[in-house]
Formats: structure tokens, sequence, C-alpha cells
């Protein structure tokens, strides 16, 4: 999981169950179905480290969407127990700032919402690629960024997942060259440090329809169970990607990088524990690092 702070939806745990409630409520479908869903998808009760994150968004989401159950609400007050909190405990600052996170949450959410969200009218849109695919993005003229798709269609509405490489290739490049290819680790330090991690996002079809025509498929590899990467920047705007890029190669030029280990195409289609475990003890690291220059910069 990475998270970028102490609050209820400052991780991607969460950000994603909450997208995950408000695209199946858009859906028509109750409240009380899409918790079902999403306990089923999640699987708490076996993912101690997870535990509180699933159940505080989805919590946020019932009662966002005025419909919070108390079985719900139960399950939120276990979050706060020691059992749950294994993520928060290397660091009692960030321990005591969780808890108290999620005690504040569990007393604003006794009270309903005032104004619960309206269903929105979902628009039906394929995603434009799909697992395994190999695509080729225009960050130049004629110069294309290699990226891996490890998901497509989530939620039902059209978005991919998607790795970026330092992998840049004028000639469409062989097979070997891509699997060799390192995920492009963002580090662009100053301001942006709290950034810094494997550069990712998710995609939405409604977004990439402007400069998908400087977007092709190169190739296709396995659709295995792909390597957790939860580190990394959940970058979403893809018409923006050309300059980060660029910003992140300047920002090379005269800086030297923190990226941790290369972690290539290959590691992602597949995976190794030792490689997983390594990635998140990382990430666990680069949380408290991000939460503390957050703290630093806030005060």
């Amino acid at each position: 999981m990475g998270a970028w702070g102490p609050d209820i939806l400052q991780n991607d745990t969460s950000a994603d169950i909450f997208t995950e409630c408000k695209d199946d409520y858009n859906k028509g479908l109750a409240v009380k179905d899409i918790r079902i869903l999403l306990e089923k998808e999640y699987d708490p009760d076996n993912d101690f480290e997870g535990y509180g994150e699933i159940w505080t968004a989805i919590a946020h989401g019932q009662w966002m969407c005025g419909d919070l159950e108390n079985y719900t609400i139960e399950k939120v007050k276990e979050a706060v127990t020691e059992q749950y909190l294994t993520l928060w405990s290397e660091d009692p600052k960030l321990l005591k700032q969780r808890i108290n996170a999620i005690q504040k949450f569990i007393e604003k959410i006794q009270t309903p919402r005032e104004k619960p969200l309206k269903r929105k009218k979902i628009i039906v849109r394929n995603a434009y690629f799909k697992k395994g695919d190999i695509i080729g993005i225009k960050i130049y003229q004629n110069d294309y960024l290699v990226a891996l798709v490890t998901s497509d269609n989530e939620h039902g509405i059209g978005s991919n997942r998607i790795l970026f490489t330092d992998l840049l290739f004028k000639e469409i490049p062989r097979i070997d060259e891509v699997l060799n290819a390192n995920i492009l680790y963002l580090d662009l330090g100053g301001k942006y440090k709290h950034h810094k991690g494997y550069f990712r996002g998710v995609f939405y079809a409604k977004n990439m329809s402007k400069r998908i025509s400087n977007t092709f498929k190169i190739a296709e590899v396995e659709k295995n169970e792909y390597l957790w990467l939860g580190i990394g920047t959940p970058f979403g705007n893809w018409n923006d990607i050309p300059e980060l890029y660029t910003e992140q190669v300047e920002f090379l030029n005269v800086n030297n990088s923190e990226k941790p280990f290369p972690v290539t195409i290959s590691d992602i289609i597949r995976p190794n524990k030792t490689l997983g475990d390594k990635l998140i003890a990382w990430d666990k690291k680069l949380m408290m690092e991000k939460h503390e220059w957050r703290r630093q910069n806030d005060t």
C-alpha cells in the first residue's frame, strides 16, 4: 500500500476503494451490495496490514452516499486495535496520528451526511488498452517512451493502470529490450520530493482521447498476476506525461536519484517474493519520509 499521510484517504488502497464505491453507486447498485462486493474483493479479514484502510474507505463511501451500516461502523472501530496498525507502528508519532485520524473519522460518521452524493449518469467507455500491452507514448518529436499496461477496464469505466519505463526509442525496440527496461523512478526533489517513487498512474478513456493518437501498441506480454508496485506517484493526467518526463530528465542531469533498486518489466510480469518484500519495506520508508516532509512544510 502506498501512503502519503495518516488521514482516511491518504493511501492508495483507500483511494481506490472509494473510487470503486462511487463508480458502483453511479451504476445503480445498492450501498449494502457495494459493501458486500468490496468486502469479497479486498478480503480485509485476511489482510491485517490493510484492514483499517479497507474498512475506513468503505465506511467513507457509505457515509458519503447517505447509507452507512452499523456493521461497517463496528468494523472501523476495530481498525484502531494494535493488530491492524502494523503499517504505522514503526513511527510512534505517525501511529498516534493514524489512530487520531480514525477516531475523528468514527466520530464524524456518527452524524449522517447532510447532502448525500447524487448518482451520476455513467457513460460506458472501453479502455484503450488491455492488460499486458506494451505501448509507446510520444514524448518528443520522434521519441517514444515504453510503458506496460497492468490492468484494463477497472471499475467498468474504461480505465488503464500503466507503468512507465525509462526506455526511450525512435525505432521499435526488441522484446528483450522491453523486458529489461527499468520502471521509471520519479525523484524530482525540492518541493516535489514527497512525490518520489516508481512512475505509474490510472488513466480514464474519457481523458485520454486528446493525445491517444500519439500512442501505439508495440507488443504483448503474459497476463499473470503482476508484482505489486504500491510505491509510486499515482499520476493521473495523461496529457502531461511528456512534461513530467522532461522535468525528471532535467532534474537528473544535475542531481543523483535516490532510487533504491531497479525494477524491470520482467520483474513486474514474473514476480518473486524477495523483490516484493523489498518493495514493501521501501514503501514504508517512503511513507514516513513523505509524512515528515508534509509535517515540516505545514508548520
